[in-house]
């Protein structure tokens, strides 16, 4: 994984590099990575977050597959300084353990990811291209994957791994437990977060028998106007009724398939060209 690992997805965005030259889209966030300080044990996290955190954690580990939606926003810092947000929202679908499908749309583009336990594919629909290229046999390290080889981190990318909670907490040095609140009307735990890293982060956590995450939000306290990752994670189906096709890409008619750019020495991308 990248230094960014737990939280810090918001420092590269996952769908504005990889079609941006046929896309016209750009990297929403800036910024270099921020280094891992050494290893320090989490001494300052309340029992209670931990405990929450944990739970919710092992409740998503077990589901063999789900489906949920997602509607949120990212800061983009502009050259002068100032920020502004752009709309996002989509559909993710996940069965354990190599099928994940993503489904999004937004402001700068209309996106697909396909990944069957064999490919990991990203299409553009509106400018009608698709990246394409060989993956492992597990989510887990194809996560990893986009992530090493192909410079793609996608922000709230640490509730899909099989472990959530180690990927959460690996560079955590303290956390809260701030409370009970009221998100899209459901009962929550307001729970926040403070890596080594440079990254803040909070999650609202439902209460009751089934302790999904409701709401995740990413600050990146050391990037220029601290910009934030928000996403509320709503109509949660445990028990869906997928289809293999459901994560299987086919490409449209006339599409053009284009390369994964390739990340560059500091951790950022190079355009790719046509195929």
């Amino acid at each position: 994984m990248t230094d960014t690992r737990s939280g810090g997805r918001l420092s590269r965005s996952w769908w504005g590099p990889v079609l941006a030259l046929l896309l016209g889209a750009t990297p929403l966030v800036g910024g270099a990575q921020q280094a891992k300080a050494p290893t320090e044990p989490a001494e300052r996290i309340d029992p209670q977050a931990q405990r929450i955190l944990r739970q919710m954690s092992d409740f998503l580990a077990a589901q063999r597959e789900f489906s949920v939606r997602t509607a949120g926003t990212l800061d983009e810092v502009l050259e002068s300084g100032q920020k502004v947000q752009l709309q996002r929202e989509g559909d993710v679908r996940v069965q354990r353990p190599n099928r994940l499908r993503v489904d999004r749309t937004g402001d700068l583009a209309r996106l697909h990811l396909f990944y069957d336990g064999q490919r990991f594919t990203l299409h553009g629909e509106r400018a009608n291209a698709y990246a394409t290229t060989p993956a492992p046999s597990t989510l887990d390290a194809t996560l990893d994957m986009a992530s090493q080889q192909l410079g793609l981190d996608a922000p709230g990318a640490d509730l899909l791994f099989s472990n959530p909670y180690a990927t959460l907490t690996e560079d955590v040095c303290s956390g809260s437990y701030l409370g009970r609140a009221v998100v899209d009307g459901v009962p929550v735990h307001h729970l926040a977060f403070r890596n080594r890293d440079g990254v803040d982060w909070e999650l609202w956590v439902e209460d009751g028998p089934r302790p999904l995450p409701r709401k995740y939000v990413i600050t990146s306290r050391d990037l220029p106007g601290t910009p934030q990752y928000s996403v509320n994670l709503s109509d949660w189906n445990l028990s869906p009724q997928f289809t293999p096709q459901q994560f299987q890409f086919t490409a449209p008619r006339d599409a053009m398939r284009v390369s994964f750019a390739e990340p560059d020495e500091q951790g950022g991308q190079q355009e790719g060209g046509a195929k």
